[in-house]
């Protein structure tokens, strides 16, 4: 029996063979498998200067200093260290902001950190964006108090694929004197970065959605923002004091690797991701009930959210036999319950749930978009039909 087709790229890529040769050198005896910050020795040395090349390789891809990359497990982790550890660095220096500017739409990182902050007494406002996905300017800037201080708002969703302007809303925040932070774990590559160049104070970023390793991640923190950094992991007191703990040398060498490749790389994909989902498009444009979530063109150019009105939700993977894909974010597509992502953007419940998110990725072909468009044109329809021949025995 084969496998279906994989269109689950936003949830996770399979890491390139350049990525794993890297990896595989830094943990046998001839490679750098040393503890890095073992400083006596020569293997230390190796390893510490293979953890080092990869932050400059990091720091090389966003347009930023070496000394701006924390090295976390991932965008989770990172989400977690800007949240709460500056809510915690700035109570420790006795500030008593208490107001934090979300959205509805952010991933569950970012909105479960907000909750268990809100149990702590802190206020947080959620955004609504439009029917698109998108947060825009104004409605951050006026949600801002005097006791605002951070905004967290992701550079694109990862279930729409929708992008917000998050360069402006880091402008405004800093005319009000505001910290803020965005998560790029889907758009790092494909969208505008440059931070030495722009008001973002924090970004978090992984490797598994660009074909790295699971499991490793950085978070940039500008340096002239001097932002009060609480670590929320001890022991060691590595990365500069922001998170304890020995780094994976191999995890991080493979980041390194894989933003390496993604700058050289990135432009040709991306143009290459655009094509494909252009060419998707336009051959399931005709299916009956068809609703494309997010915007069309100026969205990211790997990710397609589709809906499908009439047709029973909790029937559409299995009957997409031929498809590998999800719901929405691979973090809690667990719950039958209907996405809380496309309800933000006024779906109803039953709309909701008759949706699916094609992502894909640097090893994609051509001939799997013909799969994705045949499965989608040839069983969508019977399957509303099949619905509505129920509903008429009702």
């Amino acid at each position: 029996m084969s496998k279906p087709v994989y269109f689950d790229y936003a949830a996770a890529t399979p890491t390139d063979k350049r990525v794993v040769e890297v990896m595989v050198n830094c943990m046998s005896l001839e490679g750098a498998f040393a503890n890095p910050h073992a400083k006596d020795h020569v293997y230390g040395w190796q390893a510490a200067e293979a953890v080092e090349n990869a932050r400059e390789e990091v720091a090389n891809l966003i347009g930023a200093s070496p000394l701006e990359i924390t090295f976390t497990s991932g965008a989770t982790e990172s989400n977690n260290l800007a949240i709460f550890g500056l809510a915690k660095g700035l109570a420790k220096k006795g500030d008593k902001s208490r107001h934090i500017i979300t959205s509805k739409i952010e991933h569950k990182a970012i909105l479960e950190a907000c909750q268990l902050l809100e149990e702590e007494g802190y206020k947080v406002t959620y955004l609504t964006p439009d029917h698109s996905g998108v947060i825009d300017v104004e409605t951050v800037e006026n949600s801002i108090t005097e006791d605002t201080f951070l905004v967290s708002i992701a550079q694109a969703n990862s279930v729409l694929g929708s992008v917000s302007d998050v360069h402006a809303i880091a402008s405004m925040c800093h005319r009000h004197q505001v910290y803020f932070h965005t998560d790029v774990a889907q758009s790092i590559g494909y969208l505008k970065m440059d931070y030495d160049n722009s008001d973002i104070d924090m970004v978090s970023l992984t490797a598994e959605k660009v074909c790295g390793p699971k499991g490793v991640g950085a978070l940039y923190v500008k340096r002239s923002s001097n932002i009060p950094l609480f670590a929320q992991i001890y022991g060691g007191g590595q990365e500069k004091g922001l998170r304890g703990g020995t780094v994976p040398t191999h995890e991080v060498a493979g980041l390194g690797k894989a933003f390496d490749i993604l700058r050289t790389e990135g432009k040709k994909d991306k143009a290459r991701f655009e094509k494909m989902r252009a060419r998707l498009i336009e051959g399931i444009k005709d299916v009956p009930g068809l609703v494309i979530n997010g915007t069309k063109t100026e969205g990211l150019p790997n990710i397609l959210s589709l809906s499908f009105d009439g047709i029973d939700g909790h029937m559409l993977l299995p009957t997409l036999s031929g498809i590998a894909a999800s719901t929405g974010s691979a973090c809690s597509s667990a719950s039958l319950e209907p996405s809380y992502i496309l309800k933000a953007i006024g779906h109803s419940d039953n709309l909701a749930r008759a949706s699916i998110r094609l992502s894909f990725g640097r090893f994609t072909q051509d001939s799997e978009i013909d799969t994705v468009i045949e499965e989608i044109t040839t069983k969508i329809p019977k399957l509303r039909e099949a619905g509505t021949m129920w509903k008429v025995k009702q």
